[in-house]
């Protein structure tokens, strides 16, 4: 029975690459250390401590996402402590914009 082969779609090399990009930022010995360092200086979620509540942090997200700049990647003021409902929230929002 012959092999039939499918156009690859366009949308899904993008995203592969792009998935490649973010892995090997986040592989970095440059991000890890930030990471840990944003850790220990914010334990706490920034979005829950500005609406008045008490949350540990599990994630340390981009403000602006570093596929607009890959240099905000490494950038201080560009990352917040987030737990993990304020992560995904942050998220729906960017994917709004």
């Amino acid at each position: 029975m012959p092999t039939i082969k499918l156009q690859k779609s366009k949308r899904n090399d993008v995203r592969t690459s792009r998935k490649k990009e973010y892995q090997a930022i986040y592989q970095d010995r440059r991000w890890k250390k930030l990471r840990k360092l944003k850790m220990r200086a914010n334990p706490l979620c920034e979005r829950c401590e500005s609406l008045g509540r008490t949350k540990p942090m599990d994630e340390v997200h981009h403000k602006v996402p570093f596929d607009v700049d890959p240099d905000l990647a490494f950038e201080w003021d560009n990352l917040e402590s987030l737990c993990e409902e304020c992560h995904t929230i942050r998220h729906k929002e960017l994917s709004k914009t």
